[in-house]
């Protein structure tokens, strides 16, 4: 709220070139002072720095929606609402993906400051400030948002290494069985030749060769069944990992379009939905996000839906700022505690041993949500319920 313009003149620091190591930085300065904006936007520009305004904390909570910046300088006394609230509702927005918030403030008593981080900044700049040390801190942050991605990088190396050592288990397991089997399939042939040969073939030994071989060619079968179940979720993933275009939808309508194409496989099932909530329109890939309702009902009727009885999951569907709030619940026996840390592992499944299940159902509803739609998921299993993911989606994609 104070005039950084005053904050200018008292500066004792004449500005000098500081090193252009983040010029395609995008910054948003948040200030209800017009002189305060001028000043910071001058002394970034110079830096090589993009500069974007708000001038009260609702706006800055809507820019930040609307294309996300690199890092924030934020005023804390504005009209309409504060920069505590603003930098708090920002931070719900991101999810897991922390912008950097630099709080600037005449108030420098330790109680301002623990609201500041508090609420989500990461610095805080008291005034009146010395140009240099706004751009030093400036920096700062943005170096160590950058480092910050380097070691995402080094732990998603490390987990496609893991990954790629999991593959090669789950699908020499298979292998080997089938090779197990086909040897047997292959003996009982031989020795069924030579018996033919010999002139010694009987009732039982060609009974009890032919068992040999139907349990053989049964395991062979499926062995390649999970084999081919495997490279069919392979190829999901790997699918999602191509950029799609984003168009604008409404989410309601999509998932009912959705679950009426689902309607013969869910009534044979006897299973049950509803469908409830806001209107909301979303600008994401759809095609991605149907593979998201998708992967969430299949899990249900995988896992969930086991049994004679009815069956039933609901969908609820609400918006809050500049997010999409997706909540699915099934009425499904839920998960034990100590498995549910470990639900969206690779290969991790309930239902080992089943041809059908690899355990990668789950893990591609997290790489959905959370790399592809850039969101945050979570999930709870209550006692004595089902599982409930909610699921938080930007509204608008970022930058």
């Amino acid at each position: 709220m104070n005039n950084y313009a005053e904050d200018w003149t008292h500066s004792t620091e004449l500005h000098c070139g500081m090193p252009n190591s983040n010029t395609m930085s995008n910054i948003l300065i948040v200030d209800d002072m017009a002189s305060n904006r001028y000043i910071l936007r001058s002394l970034l520009e110079e830096a090589g720095y993009k500069v974007r305004e708000a001038t009260d904390g609702q706006q800055a909570v809507d820019a930040a929606a609307q294309a996300t910046p690199d890092l924030i300088l934020m005023d804390i006394n504005m009209p309409v609402m504060d920069g505590y609230e603003a930098c708090r509702r920002i931070q719900q927005q991101q999810g897991q993906w922390a912008l950097p918030i630099i709080f600037i403030s005449a108030n420098s008593e330790v109680s301002a400051l623990e609201q500041a981080f508090q609420a989500g900044g990461c610095d805080y700049v008291s005034k009146p400030f010395h140009q240099l040390e706004v751009l030093a801190r400036v920096q700062n942050q943005l170096r160590l948002k950058e480092l910050g991605r380097q070691q995402a990088r080094v732990q998603l190396y490390q987990s496609l290494f893991q990954l790629t050592a999991g593959i090669a288990h789950e699908i020499n397991t298979p292998l080997g069985v089938g090779i197990t089997a086909s040897s047997l399939i292959q003996g009982a042939g031989d020795l069924l030749a030579n018996a033919v040969k010999s002139g010694v073939l009987g009732q039982r030994l060609l009974h009890q060769q032919l068992t040999d071989i139907k349990e053989g060619t049964e395991l062979v079968e499926s062995s390649l069944r999970r084999v081919a179940v495997l490279v069919t979720r392979f190829k999901e993933l790997t699918r999602d990992q191509t950029e799609l275009d984003a168009n604008t939808f409404s989410v309601q309508e999509s998932v009912q379009k959705l679950l009426l194409a689902f309607l013969p496989e869910l009534q044979i099932a006897k299973v049950s939905y509803h469908l409830d909530g806001n209107q909301v329109t979303i600008t994401a890939p759809e095609s991605l996000f149907l593979d998201l309702i998708q992967e969430l009902i299949k899990n249900s009727l995988d896992h969930a839906f086991q049994g004679a009885g009815e069956h039933s999951f609901t969908i609820h569907i609400g918006q809050h700022e500049g997010s999409l709030l997706l909540t699915y619940k099934d009425s499904g026996p839920g998960m034990p505690a100590d498995k549910l840390p470990r639900l969206f592992e690779p290969f991790f499944t309930t239902m080992r041993g089943n041809a059908n299940h690899c355990g990668l159902s789950a893990c591609r509803i997290h790489n959905l949500v959370e790399n592809n739609l850039r969101g945050s998921i979570n999930v709870t299993s209550p006692a004595g319920e089902g599982l409930c993911y909610e699921i938080r989606l930007p509204l608008k994609p970022a930058g």
